[in-house]
């Protein structure tokens, strides 16, 4: 009987290794906390999403550094209670000015409109998609593409790229669709009204 406990004991813990790997591993709800956790990695990319079992919101937000700069940062929230800012790219005062023109790359094209990204009035040195149509393509433009820029001009007037890796990336908005539908709920899909 105690190598029949040993071997479950074996297993268990392969089974969890596996899980691990794999960087599917949601956080069990602790501490009476009405949410579940999700906190999982998928190459360059983490997710972070919360599940309220009560009223079946999810909120999701998806992060990566950059690579040039890796104290930049490109964000997306997502909801299904009301709609957030679209993909928001956060860069340093010093590196990007953001009252200028900022272009965004993919796949080695400019996306268009030219100017899709908008200062972001909630935070310092942040530009966001915030239109919903345009975030949604540029989500379908960026998903395929082995990396995503900014590019503008820095305060001095020179001109400056930061590039944010997309590996990984397509497979975390899979991860927040399936947590989504969990829920049984559809993403919040127009501006909040405020």
């Amino acid at each position: 009987m105690p190598a029949l406990r040993h071997g479950q004991r074996l297993i268990l813990a392969l089974a969890m290794l596996a899980a691990l790997s794999a960087g599917a591993a949601p956080v069990a709800m602790a501490d009476n906390k009405p949410f579940q956790e999700f906190d999982e990695t998928f190459k360059s990319w983490k997710l972070y999403c919360q599940l309220w079992t009560g009223t079946r919101q999810v909120e999701c937000e998806l992060t990566a550094r950059g690579t040039n700069d890796r104290t930049a940062r490109l964000v997306w929230l997502r909801s299904t209670e009301k709609w957030r800012e679209g993909l928001r790219f956060r860069v340093s005062a010093e590196s990007l000015d953001l009252d200028r023109l900022v272009r965004v790359w993919a796949d080695r094209a400019v996306f268009k409109p030219d100017s899709p990204c908008k200062p972001y009035r909630f935070e310092t040195n942040t530009c966001a998609v915030t239109d919903p149509d345009i975030n949604r393509r540029m989500v379908e433009r960026i998903a395929p593409a082995p990396e995503v820029s900014i590019v503008g001009q820095s305060p001095a007037g020179e001109k400056t790229e930061v590039r944010f890796p997309l590996a990984g990336f397509r497979e975390a908005v899979e991860r927040s669709d399936a947590i989504r539908a969990m829920a049984g709920r559809p993403w919040a899909t127009r501006p909040d009204a405020d």
